[in-house]
C-alpha cells in the first residue's frame, strides 16, 4: 500500500494511505463486532470504503489549503443503473428549465425522439397542472382509437349476428378502455418542465411514454388473453348446462374486446403500426355464442284463449325468425312464455265496417324454479269489413307487438342470467 522508495511519498499520499487503512480497520471491527453479537451482517464494499476514505482525505486537504471543507449535499453521487423495464419506480421531479422557449413546446424533442418515445405537451400557471395536461395528451392518443376499436368491434359483432344488438351492448366498453389504458399508461413520465415567469401560462411540460417498454407491457397481456379466450371457447364447448355455457360465451366476448383494445394499443407505440393478429377470429366467437344463446336455449309457448292456436303458431313464427328455438315439449324448455288472448267484436261497428278489441296478457316463466322473470300486456284495435277478417288483422297485430316484446325481454333475462 505504501511506496517502496519513502523519498518520493508526499504528504499527501501519506494522508490517503493512511485514511485507507483506518477505513479498511474500522470496517473490519464493525464486522467483528457485529459477528460477535449473533446478527448476520452485510460486508461493506471495497469502493464504499474507498469512497469513504478519499472524501475523509479530501476534507483533509482542504484544511491544509485554508479552505473549508465540502458538504456532503454538494458531492455529486454516482450515477444510478437506469430501471429495468416494466419495473415501477417512483418518479422524481426533473428541473425545471428557464431561459429560451425550448422547441419541444411546439415541435419534437431531441432528448425524446418520435422513433422511441409517444410525447404530449400541456401547460398552466402552476406546475402540476401542466404535468396533468401533459400526461392527458397522451392518453387522448389511446382512448380515441381505443373508442374507435370498439365502436368497429361493436358493429362487427351485431352484424354478424343478425343484428341482435343486446349482447354487444352489455358490454361495457367504457370500462374496458379504463383497464386497457391505466396498463399501458402507468408507464408516463415527465421529462421536461420549462417556466416562463413573464408568459402566462407560466408553466409548461413534456410527458413522455417509452415506446419499447410499453410494447413489452401489452405484448404480454395479449399473449396472456389468447390464452385465456382459447380456454373458455374450449370450456364452453365441452359444458352441458345451457346457462354456464352461456355465461363462458359472454365471458369469452369481453375478453375479445378487451384483447382488440390492448391491440390498438400495441398498434399505436409499435412504430410498424402493427399488431398482433388474433389466433380466435370473432366469427368463431359469434357461431358459439348465438348458439349458445338462441339454439340451445329452448323456449315454449303456451297458449289460450280467442284463436289461440293461430296466435301460438303466429308467435312460433316470429320468434324463430329472430333466432330462438321454441319446443314443443315444455318440459325440456329452459323458459316458458304463458299467455292468454281475448278478442271481442266491438257492437258499434258501423254496417260497411267491422271492428274488434283485442288484448294479450303473458308471462315469461324460468323453467328451473318457477319465477316469473318478465311480463307482456299489449292491447288495441283492428277493423276491416267483415269481423273475420278484423280478427285475422288483430292476430297480426298481436304477432308483431307481442314477439317484439317477448324477444326482448328473453334476450335481456338470458343476459341477466349469464353474468
Amino acid at each position: 500500500m505504501f511506496s517502496k522508495d519513502p523519498e518520493k511519498v508526499t504528504p499527501v499520499q501519506h494522508y490517503r494511505s493512511f485514511i485507507h487503512c483506518l477505513s479498511i480497520l474500522a470496517a473490519a471491527a464493525l464486522l467483528s463486532w457485529s459477528g460477535c453479537a449473533g446478527k448476520a451482517s452485510q460486508p461493506v464494499p471495497e469502493d464504499d470504503i474507498r469512497s469513504r476514505s478519499d472524501r475523509a482525505f479530501d476534507d483533509l486537504q482542504a484544511q491544509e489549503q485554508g479552505r473549508p471543507a465540502e458538504p456532503d449535499s454538494a458531492r455529486t453521487p454516482p450515477p444510478s443503473a437506469p430501471p429495468a423495464p416494466g419495473s415501477t419506480v417512483a418518479e422524481e421531479a426533473v428541473p425545471i428549465d428557464t431561459g429560451g422557449t425550448p422547441a419541444w413546446i411546439d415541435g419534437q424533442s431531441r432528448q425524446f425522439p418520435p422513433g422511441r418515445y409517444l410525447t404530449g405537451v400541456g401547460y398552466g400557471n402552476e406546475r402540476p397542472a401542466a404535468e396533468d395536461k401533459a400526461r392527458a395528451e397522451i392518453a387522448k392518443i389511446f382512448t380515441s382509437h381505443i373508442d374507435s376499436s370498439n365502436r368497429t368491434y361493436q358493429e362487427i359483432f351485431e352484424s354478424r349476428t343478425g343484428g341482435k344488438s343486446r349482447s354487444a351492448e352489455s358490454i361495457n366498453f367504457e370500462e374496458i378502455t379504463r383497464v386497457s389504458t391505466q396498463k399501458v399508461l402507468s408507464g408516463v413520465r415527465i421529462g421536461r418542465v420549462y417556466r416562463d415567469p413573464s408568459a402566462s401560462p407560466e408553466y409548461y411540460a413534456l410527458a413522455v411514454l417509452d415506446r419499447i417498454q410499453a410494447a413489452e407491457i401489452l405484448r404480454s397481456r395479449i399473449v396472456e388473453l389468447d390464452r385465456q379466450i382459447e380456454q373458455l371457447l374450449s370450456d364452453s364447448r365441452n359444458q352441458t348446462d345451457k346457462l354456464t355455457r352461456i355465461k363462458l360465451m359472454r365471458s369469452c366476448i369481453e375478453q375479445h374486446a378487451l384483447r382488440q383494445a390492448y391491440n390498438a394499443e400495441l398498434r399505436i407505440v409499435e412504430r410498424s403500426g402493427r399488431g398482433i393478429p388474433p389466433p380466435v377470429n370473432i366469427a368463431e366467437i359469434k357461431t358459439q355464442f348465438a348458439g349458445a344463446l338462441l339454439k340451445d336455449f329452448l323456449i315454449a309457448l303456451s297458449v289460450q284463449g280467442s284463436r289461440a292456436d293461430e296466435v301460438r303458431r303466429a308467435l312460433v313464427e316470429a320468434l324463430n325468425s329472430k333466432g330462438f328455438s321454441v319446443s314443443e315439449q315444455i318440459s325440456s324448455a329452459s323458459v316458458l312464455a304463458r299467455g292468454r288472448v281475448e278478442i271481442k267484436p266491438i257492437p258499434q261497428s258501423d254496417a260497411d265496417w267491422k271492428f274488434v278489441r283485442w288484448s294479450a296478457y303473458f308471462d315469461l316463466v324460468d323453467q328451473n324454479g318457477g319465477a316469473v322473470f318478465g311480463s307482456v300486456h299489449k292491447s288495441g284495435k283492428s277493423g276491416h269489413l267483415t269481423t273475420a277478417q278484423a280478427e285475422d288483422r288483430a292476430v297480426r297485430s298481436i304477432r308483431q307487438s307481442l314477439a317484439a316484446e317477448i324477444s326482448e325481454d328473453l334476450s335481456n333475462y338470458i343476459l341477466r342470467q349469464s353474468r
